[in-house]
């Protein structure tokens, strides 16, 4: 993503998928981090593979509700939240007061949800959903 090499962490995969919230909605998940260290632009991303039956709507929003307070709570609480279609998805974004922003789409064919928590100029978030396939 952006020129840059996809970092993992078994530890940051531990700590997301420890939740019970998300053993709710998931079966697997892991993550990834793309950084620029000159810039200190990032994408966090977690993919999750869905249970079978995939998840509701207001399981979905209520999933985006939470990463998103979790990610913009130490980036100034939640500002807003829009809705884009992103490489040809439907994708809901939340903004933090602080700058960070936020990606949430289904793959729904593959049984995927991934959310994303970025921030900089580069847009490094957007780019992971814009890149996502199939």
């Amino acid at each position: 993503v952006g020129g840059l090499d996809r970092q993992r962490d078994a530890s940051s995969d531990a700590s997301a998928f420890a939740d019970p919230d998300v053993a709710n909605v998931a079966t697997a998940g892991a993550t990834a981090l793309y950084i620029d260290p000159g810039s200190g632009e990032f994408a966090w991303a977690a993919v999750v593979r869905l249970r079978s039956g995939g998840i509701s709507d207001a399981q979905f929003r209520a999933w985006r509700d939470t990463f998103d307070a979790g990610a913009c709570s130490q980036a100034g609480g939640v500002s807003g939240h829009a809705e884009a279609t992103i490489g040809g998805r439907t994708s809901y974004i939340g903004t933090c007061a602080g700058g960070l922003t936020t990606y949430h789409t289904l793959i729904a064919g593959a049984g995927l949800l991934v959310s994303v928590s970025s921030v900089g100029e580069h847009r490094l978030g957007e780019q992971v959903i814009a890149g996502l396939r199939p």
